[in-house]
């Protein structure tokens, strides 16, 4: 797809508090918004927006609680997502709008048509519920059990099984040949990422679609005001809800799709047949004070996501994460920081939230170094400190010893210091490759060695000799963020892992002239390797970090603040 771009759009101080949208944007002309199914994000909608980005500029944001916009509460019904989808149209300065919804978004999109008339000069619906009430009970009941983390990993077992089904039965739970679907089976590789996205969401995956089944559609049609479309493909399960529709406004149009892409190109000529003015320019990203917030970044090949706060003045602190990691990671120790220094941290390429700027070949730590580099420029942060967790330690290091100008200080903790034996081994062993199994077995297999690096060290070796005699770091909630970060990086994670390894550690902290501290908590496994590189190094410095994650920046911040 050409030209797509990411976005954040903040709503200071809306209805539902100070919040984040995210979205994507693309082509040109007048303005239409998409929105997007449950449990899914706004991901879904690249596909359309590659069909239509030479007719229209797009705006395809995630809904409030998925992909990477912000929850607006639990207790939801359509009419609040109807409003939050109206101030964020207020957030990009958007006055009249074209709107476009499937499934979930087809509801959502229909009520803000309800809402605010006089803001949409044309709707689309693709995929409209319209239930009876004792169809309604019946999903609102069963369509939705809770998604929980378990300590096993049996809850990415049940999300495969359940994405899965939902192919072959409609409704999935109702298991009978007349619920059976004439689809074919997705591929692994489109089942993990609906699994990925299901994840973003979590629990929450419940809430806009609870609101969907709550939605009285019918009643709704009634009332519409604007031009309106109602459709589905053939191939749609919900195609069947179009014979429902009892009553509607004149503004309604009811028409049957055909083929998916014959479905498309119908939606497509209604919205240009109801067409909105252009876009106007895109609305840089606002903070929001008291938290990080989110913005993306501009680098050669792509985009950046950070995460930032500028509540105070001073030299910006850059928290950076390791492999198979994100800003998310450590954003307990980010979030600690905020009023008491600027900070930033960045999903590094192919990592989290950002593009794979630096592609699979040739993956080492000054690749990594370089475009944070660029990030840095196009912040205009010319001096930084800089704060480095396991392997992201070693990007502050490279840049410390490349742009000694740049970095005034230097913190790593859990530092990455290895023999060139153990190098080896944790080469050979540490990152298996790994590919979507049909039945989803690979799952398990990312969860058991996510959880087992807080029971042994190295995880592969599951012997007595492995064995981590401290309290076992070992919660659920947290192996569970891991793992989904593995899942965004699927590739990525190994070879970043692996230029970590072949990092010369040694010969680069030799050459540091910048303050450097090294730490770690006792627990963590790198705790010796750390202390050995304080020994072989002397000039750097050495800490103990106590408490949790999130109290380590006001252990460290006290030699920062030198």
């Amino acid at each position: 797809m050409q030209n797509v771009q990411r976005h954040f759009a903040t709503i200071r101080d809306g209805r539902f508090g100070s919040r984040q949208v995210h979205y994507f944007k693309a082509g040109r002309g007048p303005v239409v918004v998409m929105l997007h199914q449950s449990p899914k994000s706004a991901r879904d909608m690249l596909p359309a927006m590659a069909r239509w980005q030479g007719d229209f500029t797009l705006i395809a944001p995630d809904t409030p609680g998925y992909g990477l916009s912000d929850p607006i509460g639990t207790d939801l019904g359509m009419e609040d997502f109807g409003a939050a989808v109206i101030e964020f149209l207020d957030a990009l300065g958007i006055e009249r709008t074209g709107l476009y919804g499937f499934h979930t978004g087809a509801g959502m999109a229909m009520e803000v048509a309800r809402q605010a008339p006089q803001r949409i000069t044309g709707v689309v619906s693709n995929g409209y519920v319209v239930m009876a009430d004792d169809e309604r009970a019946d999903f609102l009941e069963h369509y939705l059990p809770p998604f929980r983390p378990s300590w096993d990993g049996s809850h990415l077992t049940w999300a495969w099984a359940r994405l899965r089904e939902q192919t072959i039965f409609f409704p999935w739970y109702r298991r009978s040949l007349s619920a059976r679907m004439d689809y074919d089976v997705p591929d692994p590789a489109t089942l993990q990422s609906a699994v990925v996205e299901l994840m973003r969401a979590g629990d929450f995956y419940r809430v806009a679609y609870r609101a969907a089944f709550e939605f009285r559609g019918g009643d709704v049609l009634t009332q519409i005001k604007v031009p309106a479309l109602v459709t589905a493909a053939e191939t749609d399960p919900l195609s069947a809800d179009l014979v429902k529709i009892e009553a509607k406004s004149d503004a309604v149009t009811v028409d049957a799709g055909g083929s998916v892409t014959a479905t498309l190109d119908k939606c497509r000529d209604f919205l240009l047949a109801h067409a909105a003015p252009d876009a106007p320019p895109t609305v840089a990203t606002a903070a929001i004070p008291g938290r990080m917030w989110n913005e993306m970044v501009n680098v050669d090949g792509g985009q950046l996501r950070v995460q930032r706060n500028t509540d105070v003045d001073g030299r910006t602190l850059v928290v950076q994460h390791d492999a198979a990691s994100s800003s998310d990671i450590v954003h307990p120790v980010s979030q600690s920081l905020v009023g008491r220094r600027p900070v930033l941290a960045v999903d590094l390429p192919g990592h989290g939230e950002s593009d794979n700027t630096i592609g699979e070949q040739g993956v080492t730590v000054a690749r990594y170094r370089a475009v944070l580099g660029q990030a840095l420029d196009s912040l205009g942060l010319e001096q930084i400190d800089f704060y480095g967790m396991w392997g992201g330690g070693l990007v502050g290091l490279d840049m410390a010893v490349a742009e000694p100008r740049r970095v005034r200080r230097l913190v790593m903790s859990n530092v990455l210091y290895h023999t060139d034996a153990e190098r080896a081994e944790l080469k050979a062993h540490y990152t298996p490759v790994w590919e979507p199994d049909w039945y989803g077995g690979h799952l398990l297999m990312i969860w058991h060695m996510m959880r087992d690096q807080g029971l042994f060290w190295p995880w592969f070796k599951r012997g007595k000799a492995g064995i981590i005699w401290q309290e076992p770091y070992i919660d659920t909630e947290m192996v569970n963020r891991r793992v989904l970060e593995v899942f965004k990086a699927p590739v990525m994670w190994r070879l970043a892992y692996q230029s970590h390894f072949e990092y010369p550690t040694h010969d680069q902290l030799a050459q540091v002239k910048v303050p450097t501290l090294l730490c770690s908590p006792k627990w963590d496994p790198n705790y010796p390797h750390s202390q050995a590189a304080h020994e072989a190094m002397p000039h750097c410095e050495f800490m103990e970090l106590e408490g949790g994650i999130e109290d380590w920046g006001s252990g460290f911040l006290k030699f920062l603040d030198k």
